[in-house]
């Protein structure tokens, strides 16, 4: 039971505390955007003393002109195949019988301006096997985990969408694809070599698939928390030139650090002061080490406003060199947003073919119990799950 008295005077508190905290946000927010505009026309500045600075953040690369310049909606295409696909997982369960694990990947296919019917369709992928359910780490063999899951239901994302552009590409239309989320790897660091290697050659070998038949693709990040081009305007306030965050003569002492009113603020709050409706920012490039082993695939990124916020849109090296492969990202990003009321239709039907619900998953563990009791195999399951499975009122 809870007591409301003495609860009262702490919800009071955090209000206070959390009302001083959004005063001071604003303040941070005001310094950013004036920085913005301050350094906007001194960026080759700015990208000399990136060039030769150490940081401890992670800096936007490829800065080529103004920080603040803003790119209009392009024309969009009147006939467009758009491809989404998304994934979701049933990860082992040491309480089930069996150490299996699934991936579900949905994926749609709607056509613009063809009077096409859509496609939408999912497909599972069931995990068994010794060398799908263990991997050898350090000299030790160890179950997959979930983070390993997650990558590799990544990984089948990108293939599944390269799959089903090859086969549309060869009917000559024009076609662009979607996945939802970042398509730099950063999980992958710390990963046993031979997992690494094998997502990333999944993603390697499809979008050089994707490249070759001149389909751009880009990963959608809704409420991105990133501040690769706010950490460029901490550099540029410090005093420093070059910076050394390793060697930071400001640290110690009892005054705020000359960075320090620009930490918290993100690239998306930054460029919501900058971006109209339909509107892109330049593009930046991203220096993320496992970026080394991508090739000409490098990631570049652009924020984008959708209407309702901006949006991380990642896109491949190739694509972001391409002006007419950047202008149908750029148009069809914005169009699917639109068509799906604040976020891409096509990306929210391919969760919707991904997702395994509660019940689904209960009646994935029966059926395996099913055909483990039928042909004869010994069935074992925690006292856990078999209470779950059995509640008695």
């Amino acid at each position: 039971m809870l007591d409301f008295v003495v609860l009262q005077k702490q919800i009071n508190e955090m209000v206070f505390d959390q009302k001083a905290a959004r005063r001071s946000y604003d303040e941070k927010i005001s310094i950013a955007r004036a920085t913005l505009a301050e350094w906007s026309s001194r960026w080759q500045d700015v990208v000399l003393k990136i060039e030769q600075s150490r940081t401890s953040w992670l800096l936007a690369a490829g800065i080529q002109g103004p920080l603040d310049r803003s790119y209009p909606l392009p024309a969009r295409s009147k006939r467009l195949t758009a491809i989404a696909t998304d994934g979701s997982q049933i990860f082992p369960d040491r309480h089930e019988l069996s150490a299996c694990h699934l991936i579900n990947i949905g994926t749609v296919v709607l056509h613009y301006g063809s009077g096409e019917r859509p496609l939408l369709t999912s497909h599972p992928i069931l995990f068994y096997k010794d060398h799908d359910t263990y991997r050898d780490w350090n000299g030790k063999r160890i179950p997959v985990n979930g983070d390993m899951i997650s990558s590799l239901r990544g990984a089948f994302e990108v293939q599944e969408l390269a799959t089903y552009a090859g086969e549309l590409a060869l009917e000559d239309r024009r076609i662009v694809g979607l996945t939802d989320g970042t398509l730099i790897l950063w999980n992958l660091e710390g990963k046993p070599k031979d997992f690494s290697r094998d997502i990333l050659t999944r993603y390697l070998t499809s979008f050089d698939q994707l490249k070759s038949l001149h389909i751009p693709v880009m990963g959608y990040i809704s409420q991105p928390g990133s501040a690769d081009v706010v950490n460029v305007l901490r550099v540029a306030l410090c005093p420093d030139n070059p910076t050394n965050c390793d060697r930071c003569p400001y640290k110690g002492s009892d005054r705020e650090l000359p960075c320090e009113p620009l930490a918290g603020v993100t690239d998306a709050v930054l460029f919501a002061a900058v971006l109209q409706p339909g509107e892109r920012s330049p593009i930046f490039g991203s220096r993320s080490d496992i970026l080394r082993e991508y090739g000409s695939h490098a990631i570049y990124f652009f924020y984008l406003h959708v209407g309702r916020e901006i949006v991380r849109v990642e896109i491949p090296q190739w694509v972001a060199q391409q002006d007419d492969l950047l202008d149908v990202a750029h148009g069809a990003a914005f169009d699917q947003a639109e068509k799906g009321q604040g976020y891409p239709v096509s990306l929210s039907e391919a969760h919707e073919q991904a997702v395994i619900r509660g019940n689904e998953r209960e009646q994935f563990y029966r059926l395996l119990e099913q055909l483990y009791v039928r042909e004869g195999l010994h069935v074992t399951m925690s006292r856990k799950s078999f209470k779950k499975r059995h509640v008695t009122i």
